[in-house]
């Protein structure tokens, strides 16, 4: 498991902002809280990764950004059902975290599981969105490849995704919400990581196997 620099700027930012507005105990606060929301970001990421275990998809390790985690795994199998288990895992974790905040709270009224199931409870739903590579795009990914197909379904999910990063974007700018902005961003790399991936796995399947290869184009 790693750590980015980037987080701790999160961290430092949050104890900050926390101090500013109740002093010393604002800044214990507001370091708890970032530090809590690490602890669900890395439990939804290993839900991930238990589920990919499943089905024999290793990972390779787990990084933690301001923005979120990112379970590298080894691969992403190209079965819908399969596929749709291991992105469901992680907001699964998110849920069953919350439930079990909401749970405490009954018995205690502690503030704290309260910020635990509604922190949990929103990141499980956000990351249901379908902005591929996101939880939720690879759910609609799955959905689509049982219709059309993997290869496909990877190109117009692809496509879903650089519309939901770019309205992250304008609308991060807009609101003058920096992590929406950086989160897009982030969402662009990733796409094109992903468009790299289909236009090789497109020259392997279709061009390399073909016995007289002519004019190549990209796949998406």
């Amino acid at each position: 498991m790693f750590v980015h620099w980037s987080f701790w700027l999160l961290v430092v930012g949050a104890a900050a902002y926390g101090g500013l507005h109740r002093g010393v105990s604002g800044v214990l606060v507001g370091t708890l809280a970032m530090l809590g929301l690490a602890v669900s970001v890395i439990l939804h990421e290993l839900g991930h990764a238990l589920a990919g275990l499943r089905f024999g998809v290793g990972t390779e390790h787990i990084t933690l950004y301001p923005f979120g985690g990112i379970a590298a795994m080894e691969r992403m199998p190209e079965d819908p059902d399969q596929e749709t288990i291991i992105a469901l895992a992680g907001p699964a974790t998110n849920f069953l975290l919350a439930a079990i905040g909401g749970w405490v709270w009954m018995f205690t009224h502690s503030p704290w599981a309260m910020v635990a199931a509604v922190s949990n409870a929103g990141m499980g739903a956000f990351n249901l969105i379908p902005a591929f590579p996101m939880d939720g795009g690879r759910i609609l990914r799955a959905t689509l490849a049982r219709r059309m197909g993997w290869l496909p379904a990877s190109r117009l999910s692809v496509k879903i995704g650089r519309v939901f990063a770019w309205g992250f974007i304008v609308l991060g700018l807009v609101r003058f919400m920096p992590s929406l902005v950086l989160l897009g961003g982030m969402l662009l790399v990733a796409l094109r990581a992903e468009h790299n991936h289909l236009v090789r796995v497109h020259w392997e399947r279709t061009v390399r196997a073909s016995p007289v290869p002519s004019v190549y184009r990209s796949a998406p």
